[in-house]
């Protein structure tokens, strides 16, 4: 099973089609922009859901691996 993750959702692949197909939306981000945001047509799953924030554990190990904060605000 592969992810994506990115700022606006996270993204999984149709079993089927073999198509990027959006599985949830990060809080307060709209279906239509992370379509007008990719370059190519994406599906969307059925049951799309909204993605819970980090845990503090999550967000403390994310943090100890980018303590310079590069890639994590």
């Amino acid at each position: 099973m592969h992810r994506v993750v990115t700022d606006l959702a996270l993204f999984g692949f149709d079993e089927r089609t073999r198509r990027m197909k959006v599985l949830a939306l990060n809080p307060g981000v709209a279906s239509e922009q992370v379509q007008d945001n990719t370059g190519f047509p994406l599906e969307f799953a059925d049951d799309l859901s909204t993605t819970a924030p980090p845990t503090a554990k999550e967000l403390a190990v994310l943090r100890e691996l980018d303590p310079e904060r590069l890639y994590i605000a």
